[in-house]
């Protein structure tokens, strides 16, 4: 059963990754662009639910941290 929400999930993440990207030092742009692939390129090479489920919390996680560090560089106020 494919979830209503993953279209909505990757929007907000996307553009928490953007925000994060543009306020990171280029050390820690490395990092989140690997994260980043690695969360949106693994799932189709390793096609199996629980591993679907466990990207999409991986994508949750991955963009509330986004949101953290856009809020702790001072970018959004």
């Amino acid at each position: 059963m494919r979830n209503p929400f993953l279209p909505v999930v990757n929007l907000i993440v996307i553009t928490a990754f953007i925000f994060a990207f543009v306020a990171a030092e280029t050390k820690h742009r490395i990092i989140l662009v690997t994260i980043m692939v690695l969360l949106f390129i693994l799932p189709s090479l390793f096609q199996s639910p629980a591993l679907g489920w466990v990207f999409y919390a991986g994508r949750v996680i991955f963009g509330i941290a986004c949101y953290i560090y856009i809020k702790w560089r001072g970018l959004l106020t």
